[in-house]
């Protein structure tokens, strides 16, 4: 494999054809069916399927291309940070996050940001996974943390940390300890962001797989009203640790973990694929990284952060289950 290959295979993605591919390349369309071939051999997979309108991705072919382009234009942002030399210490960065995280680290990578470029400056936006990807890909931001976003022809995704999610409840002193079954959002009237939410697209997903509806009493988009709602007794809602740990530390919330491996959500560090990388832009992507790694340890967000490509939530044993926190 080498990077013409690549080439080539990206060419042949966006013509649709070997033929359109070939006329934009400048070579012959059987010099590039062999070009494509060796590339196939190379991976042992096929990559597109032949059909008389043209060609079109297998599983395998949307996979290498997520990881080609992504190759690509890493190559290229470290060509133009090697040719512009230090990083432009005067710039401005975009971040999104959503409220979710920004509670547990926006203040402290805020700060760290600040002591390590003084003369550039971050701006932190706050949305939901939802605005935050439209964002992404109108390029309104530099970088967006989302929930389980792929990259696509416009955005380029780069896995941070599989969160685990916890059924957050106020304290009581007989209420259960052990670790909650999905059945138990259909059993209880339940506090949940709307279906936009990133994070209620996996509590529906995960139930979905179990045969369970939630029983949702409302649909709030406020972390601060949803934890509110669950101080006053309203009823229990889901979320990410991370967005609770303060109030779990005080006593006024406490978590109990899922059973379902499903109940994870993997988090990304999300750009636009048509906004330039800037070696500023990566370095605030660096500082996010280490901020999430400096806070596991600390308890502060609860989840994995090593060897994430292509992470899915596996079943855990029951000597995994975290224990209940309160």
């Amino acid at each position: 494999m080498d990077l013409q290959q690549i080439r080539y295979f990206l060419e042949t993605v966006a013509a649709g054809s070997l033929s359109r591919a070939a006329v934009r390349l400048g070579i012959s369309q059987p010099a590039l069916s062999r070009q494509i071939g060796n590339l196939e051999a190379s991976l042992q997979q096929n990559l597109f399927y032949r059909h008389g309108r043209g060609v079109s991705l297998t599983d395998a072919g949307r996979r290498f291309e997520e990881v080609a382009r992504d190759v690509v234009r890493r190559l290229a942002d470290v060509r133009t940070e090697l040719a512009t030399g230090a990083i432009d210490d005067t710039g401005s960065v975009t971040l999104g996050m959503p409220p979710s995280l920004s509670a547990s680290m926006g203040a402290d990578l805020a700060l760290r940001f600040a002591a390590e470029f003084p003369r550039a400056r971050l701006r932190l936006r706050e949305a939901f996974s939802a605005v935050l990807l439209e964002w992404t890909e109108a390029a309104r931001v530099d970088i967006a943390v989302l929930y389980d976003a792929r990259s696509s022809p416009s955005l380029v995704a780069t896995p941070l940390l599989l969160e685990d999610l916890f059924m957050i409840e106020p304290p009581a002193a007989r209420a259960a300890t052990e670790p909650v079954q999905l059945q138990e959002l259909a059993s209880r009237a339940c506090i949940l962001p709307g279906p936009e939410n990133g994070l209620r697209r996996v509590v529906d997903a995960a139930c979905a797989a179990e045969g369970v509806r939630p029983r949702v009493l409302t649909e709030v988009d406020c972390v601060a009203a949803l934890k509110q709602l669950v101080e006053r007794g309203v009823g229990p809602t889901v979320l990410p640790f991370g967005a609770v740990h303060r109030e779990v530390r005080d006593g006024r919330l406490r978590v109990r973990p899922f059973r379902s491996a499903s109940m994870r959500a993997l988090l990304v560090l999300a750009t636009p694929a048509n906004k330039p990388f800037t070696p500023l832009t990566r370095a605030v992507m660096r500082i996010v990284q280490d901020e999430v790694a400096r806070l596991v340890p600390l308890d502060v967000l609860r989840g994995v952060t090593r060897n994430l490509e292509g992470a899915r939530p596996r079943p855990r044993s029951e000597r995994e289950v975290p224990e209940p926190i309160g």
